[in-house]
């Protein structure tokens, strides 16, 4: 079972900044991210604007699409990845970009 993403924002994230989130491929290999940045940007008080920050190897590459994550506070969730760049010898970089209305305070 997957946990919504609308219980998830920046402070979660930042709270597990340089830990590893395993990520489920199609085919029986999985590979993992650490994720190394979170860019949290406050619009105003109604939008909230984060971006997340991964670092993965060179090899697998990820497609551009939605993928399964595995962390072991958050539990399983699906996030939309891109690539936005790749450093030889150290990895591919992999954003996030949560854009979205704030829930009203109950």
């Amino acid at each position: 079972m997957t946990s919504p993403l609308d219980k998830f924002n920046s402070r979660t994230f930042t709270a597990q900044l340089h830990t590893r989130f395993k990520v489920h491929l199609p085919s029986a290999a999985s590979t993992s991210l650490e994720l190394v940045e979170v860019i949290d940007r406050d619009p105003s008080p109604e939008i909230e604007l984060f971006s997340l920050h991964f670092l993965g190897p060179l090899t697998p590459r990820l497609e551009q699409q939605i993928h399964r994550l595995e962390h072991e506070t958050l539990g399983e969730f699906e996030i939309f990845l891109t690539a936005i760049g790749a450093e030889p010898g150290r990895g591919i970089q992999y954003e996030c970009v949560f854009h979205r209305f704030r829930k009203a305070a109950k």
